[in-house]
């Protein structure tokens, strides 16, 4: 294979695998979305502070592990880039299948860090549902305990 197809077979695996994110993303929260909105239901049907909250923390958690996901899948970013510049003409040399070297200088640089973690969690689209449940949670709370805390 030549310089131009090896690059080729980079650049459709890495994109495969960036757009394979947003999937586990979606399909994660088709999943969890009815389950935590069932967990506060049952816990507004029990009256039970505590349901509610493990449901909110429980949202929390998977909160956190979608924009640790959204860090991996940008970390992708730089050579996605590097790649469509060079396909374009706007890179002189690229050496191909450096899948690992780019993704481990970008998450480490960039998205690795719990910073990082946080402003991804801020993502519209990272938030959704989570913050909402969350949210729903906490209201939940005030009403429960009939807003003494």
């Amino acid at each position: 294979m030549d310089l131009h197809d090896n690059l080729r077979a980079e650049y459709v695996l890495i994109q495969g695998q960036y757009e394979a994110f947003d999937q586990r993303a979606l399909s994660l929260k088709a999943l969890a979305t009815p389950l935590l909105g069932t967990g506060l239901a049952f816990g507004v049907k029990e009256h039970s502070v505590l349901i509610v909250l493990a449901t909110a923390m429980i949202a929390i958690c998977l909160w956190a592990l979608e924009a640790i996901w959204k860090g991996f899948q940008y970390a992708y970013i730089d050579r996605i880039s590097l790649l469509e510049a060079w396909f374009r003409g706007e890179v002189a040399d690229l050496k191909p299948f450096q899948v690992f070297q780019a993704w481990s200088a970008a998450y480490r640089t960039r998205y690795g860090r719990l910073g990082a973690t946080v402003r991804l969690m801020g993502a519209p689209f990272v938030a959704l549902p989570y913050a909402v449940i969350v949210l729903g949670a906490l209201l939940t709370i005030g009403y429960l305990t009939g807003g003494r805390g």
